[in-house]
């Protein structure tokens, strides 16, 4: 209800970072050498360095939304940087540095046009602005526990449902298995399928 998802597009993880991970983990792992990441200048270091890695590991291409001298993202630059080889779109809704309020739904919107699909940083947003998930249009959003005064290692990620439906599990274990034996497994569905092991229940 908090950001107009539905119960079974959410998952939930350790904070924003584990949720990051598990995006860069399991799109990085459908990229090809050549493929481009672009993600913006202002990202928190949770947000740049699972993209590194991911650039260096599959030969994919890091770029960068460059922030102007007044603090916010160099829109000008898009039709550049968006390319037929744009595959993810990740940035930050609000920086935890500068405070910038970034226009996630042309974002989303430009991303869209060239075929990439898109993670919002919603960690600082969410706790201080309406969210709409819906309108918003992404693929993907991270959300911290601990940014809104709740306990730390908790957070959770919204995952589009037609990106569920195709997307590999990250971790394995109990809780997310449908049947199992000693030589083959197989997933449960939505939401379940992300959440092995035991979460912060207390």
């Amino acid at each position: 209800q908090f950001i107009k998802s539905a119960n079974e597009e959410i998952i939930f993880t350790k904070g924003t970072t584990e949720s990051i991970n598990f995006i860069a983990y399991t799109l990085g792992n459908t990229l090809n050498i050549g493929d481009e990441i672009i993600i913006s200048e202002m990202e928190h270091h949770s947000n740049l360095v699972p993209w590194q890695q991911v650039a260096l590991k599959k030969g994919a291409i890091l770029r960068f939304i460059p922030v102007t001298t007044e603090g916010i993202l160099d829109l000008s630059q898009l039709d550049y940087l968006l390319t037929e080889q744009t595959r993810i779109v990740s940035f930050t809704q609000m920086s935890n540095v500068l405070g910038t309020i970034n226009p996630v739904k042309e974002l989303v919107q430009a991303a869209h046009r060239v075929g990439a699909v898109t993670l919002v940083d919603g960690a600082q947003g969410v706790p201080h602005m309406p969210v709409n998930v819906r309108e918003l249009g992404c693929d993907f959003m991270a959300i911290s526990g601990h940014k809104m005064l709740g306990p730390t290692g908790i957070g959770a990620l919204y995952i589009r449902p037609e990106m569920m439906e195709t997307m590999e599990p990250f971790l394995f274990g109990g809780e997310m298995v449908k049947e199992v034996s000693f030589d083959h497994a197989s997933w449960n569905e939505g939401p379940l399928k992300f959440e092995a092991g035991t979460p912060n229940i207390a």
